[in-house]
């Protein structure tokens, strides 16, 4: 048997915790020593105590811990439970996560709002691409399955740089439909099976009269600084963008911040007529 003291420091709780949960009648002590009024717990006490603090963590009231305790949830259920909670946890930290990446982005695009625009105007001849489509659950799922393809197929003469391109008009950061490959020197290519879920065709992309290109440094939430810089450009010199922007890998990133990823966005304009 173990003091309050004692069996708080081996459950990881306060005394505090035990003290008002035993007011409650919900875990009350083991035993009493009625001629001193100590209070002792035992370890065969600390299953029940986990499953109180689990059901507290998820979100239950006392009041219906007190019920479930006294139902006498099963193991199997309660590890159920954990896992519903656990996954809805992860689907939040997710939401939270992106929204920290879109004001990180919003913040860099007025940070440089007022810099030089650096942006080239190019002729874009046909290319011959190594492709396929996938639905990215958002943009760093969809620039890890390019990474994939760059360690299956190394920059070599065969193989060139990777492209990222969103095929959805309709711009949203969640599941995102996404053509990704690499360009290819050859007029034919058979398929390349990257994994089970990614399996590159042999495709062309139709040749660009202009293109407006702009390079940034960063993690992908500096991209949005090369799309605004190229719209403005477009606007001070009498363009408009036209067709579906696309991404170009120039330098995968090494580092765990992504501070020396390298990426061309390619916009294809024409004048205004």
């Amino acid at each position: 048997m173990f003091t309050v003291g004692e069996f708080a420091r081996i459950a990881q709780v306060s005394k505090r915790f035990l003290r008002y949960y035993d007011e409650l009648g919900l875990f009350p002590p083991a035993s009493i020593d009625h001629a001193n009024g100590r209070r002792y717990y035992s370890a065969e006490q600390l299953p029940a105590l986990n499953r109180i603090l689990v059901l507290k963590d998820l979100g239950f009231s006392l009041d219906q811990i007190k019920d479930l305790a006294h139902d006498q949830i099963s193991a199997d259920h309660m590890q159920q439970l954990l896992r519903q909670k656990k996954a809805e946890i992860e689907a939040h930290l997710r939401e939270e996560t992106q929204r920290i990446h879109r004001i990180e982005s919003r913040l860099n695009a007025l940070n440089d709002f007022d810099k030089p625009l650096n942006v080239v105007l190019k002729p874009m001849p046909s290319q011959n691409v190594l492709s396929t489509r996938i639905v990215a659950e958002n943009f760093e799922s969809g620039l890890q399955a390019i990474q994939q393809i760059r360690q299956h197929l190394p920059t070599s003469k065969r193989y060139g740089l990777c492209f990222c391109i969103c095929q959805d008009s309709n711009i949203s950061i969640y599941d995102m439909d996404l053509e990704i490959g690499c360009f290819i020197e050859q007029t034919k290519h058979a398929p390349i099976k990257i994994s089970p879920q990614l399996e590159l065709q042999f495709n062309q992309h139709s040749a660009s009269e202009l293109m407006a290109t702009s390079v940034v440094q960063g993690p992908l939430e500096r991209i949005l600084t090369s799309y605004e810089q190229i719209g403005r450009w477009a606007e001070l010199n009498g363009y408009r963008p036209i067709g579906m922007p696309r991404e170009i890998s120039l330098q995968l990133p090494q580092t765990n911040d992504a501070s020396d990823l390298l990426t061309e966005v390619q916009f294809p304009i024409e004048p205004i007529k």
